[in-house]
């Protein structure tokens, strides 16, 4: 599976060819996911319309939830960053802990996760 970002879902739901052309090629190999971090991103607009569009895209795909272990890789996405002097949005860190936790490929458009490094499969588009 393949974990998509909140930055590529927003493209997505933009309409961005090139994201929806880069959706697609994963969809007809592997199932799509994303976070329940991203779930809350992408919920969080005051729209009625946007809410909706963005329900209909979040229950096509699956959901992994922010539990222990991925409370655990979180941490450690952190610490390395905070001894590299490095610092991130949290909640990309959360994003990132996530995917890791369930060994996913994290799809993000999101240069900041660059700075994640280590043996973290991130693909940046």
């Amino acid at each position: 599976m393949v974990c998509f970002d909140t930055s590529i879902l927003i493209d997505y739901l933009k309409g961005d060819t090139g994201i929806i052309a880069l959706v697609e090629s994963y969809s007809s190999n592997e199932k799509l996911s994303t976070t329940s971090i991203t779930e809350y991103e992408l919920l969080r607009h005051h729209d009625k319309v946007k809410r909706e569009i963005a329900q209909e895209l979040l229950s096509t795909l699956k959901i992994y939830y922010f539990d222990s272990d991925a409370a655990d890789e979180s941490s450690k996405i952190y610490g390395n960053l905070k001894l590299q002097g490095k610092a991130i949005n949290e909640n990309d860190i959360l994003i990132a802990g996530t995917a890791m936790a369930n060994k996913e490929l994290l799809v993000t458009r999101d240069s900041g996760f660059r700075d994640i490094g280590g043996n973290y499969r991130i693909s940046i588009v």
